[in-house]
């Protein structure tokens, strides 16, 4: 039982997520991902009120910038609110990379 209670926290602990901080891993993993999908531009989504990922963006952007790929940072409640002003910003960084 302590076998499998460990494999799974070992499990969950790789999970490449905003929480665990600081996260060197998760910012190598976009930049990774970048490259390999061969990206113009990365966009960072994070959910408004959501201060882990709030905070963890400022590493992110650094490290993208360092690597020379352009972001762009929107930060959402999921509602219908802000569809216009986040669909004229991700328009405009289009252009900007394009």
């Amino acid at each position: 039982m302590d076998e499998m209670i460990n494999a799974l926290a070992d499990r969950y602990l790789k999970i490449n997520c905003a929480c665990f901080t600081p996260n060197k891993g998760r910012e190598d993993d976009i930049i990774r991902l970048a490259k390999e999908f061969k990206a113009d531009g990365v966009i960072y989504n994070s959910l408004q009120f959501c201060h882990t990922y709030n905070i963890e963006y400022a590493n992110v952007e650094k490290a993208l910038k360092a690597a020379g790929i352009p972001v762009l940072f929107i930060e959402s409640d999921y509602s219908n609110d802000d569809v216009g002003q986040i669909q004229t910003r991700v328009e405009a960084f289009l252009e900007m990379i394009g």
